[in-house]
This record gives structure tokens, C-alpha cells and sequence, in this order.
């Protein structure tokens, strides 16, 4: 399963982006090959394509974040892609606490 992460940084040992369609980076996590890429969002980029279309191209299977905008909420959900709430720790520790089935979906709450 492919997990993307929305980050400034490019390790596991940074903290998740506040705000999913500003984040400078996505990092793709695999769980298969326990190992993961780094792709520049291409919203910052401005290349036209919207981070869940471009997420969804690349096989992504669900995403952590802290909240979401109605159009990529409702992009994610259509895809059935998961979206699930990101904690305060680093992306390596949501991940574990993904593959640990910890993480909560986002609710209507968590969309701005």
C-alpha cells in the first residue's frame, strides 16, 4: 500500500505539513517495500493537476494530513482513497500508528 504524507521535509523523522495543499513535498511511503519517495506537490509548483489527482496517478491508497479542503476531501473520497487524521508526532510515527490501524478518518470536522 502506497501512503502519501504531506511534508516541508524529505525524511521520516520530519513533522507533517499543516496544510495539505500548501506542503512544499509529499512523501510517498510503501509499506510492501518499507521504503518511500519525496515528489514536489505540484499545486506549489503550479503544474496544472490537483494533488489528488496527481496522488491517485501515483497508486496512493491513502493519505495522513491534519485536514483538507472540501474539493480534495471530496476528489479523495470519490477515488476511494483514505483520508485519515494525522497526530502531532512525525511522519515515521504515523505511519506506524497507521499501519497500527490508530489513525482516525477525517470527519466533516477536519475539512476547511
Amino acid at each position: 500500500m502506497k501512503i502519501a504524507i504531506p511534508t516541508e521535509g524529505n525524511n521520516l523523522e520530519d513533522k507533517i505539513a499543516l496544510h495539505f495543499g500548501r506542503a512544499k513535498y509529499f512523501l510517498i511511503y510503501d509499506t510492501e517495500k518499507n521504503n518511500f519517495k519525496i515528489y514536489s506537490n505540484p499545486e506549489v509548483e503550479k503544474i496544472s493537476i490537483l494533488p489528488p489527482d496527481f496522488l491517485k496517478k501515483l497508486g496512493v491508497e491513502a493519505v495522513i494530513c491534519f485536514g483538507l479542503g472540501p474539493p480534495a476531501f471530496d476528489l479523495f473520497k470519490k477515488y476511494k482513497i483514505k483520508t485519515k487524521k494525522a497526530t502531532k508526532g512525525n511522519i515515521k510515527e504515523n505511519i506506524n500508528l497507521f499501519l497500527e490501524n490508530k489513525l482516525r478518518d477525517l470527519t466533516p470536522e477536519d475539512i476547511f
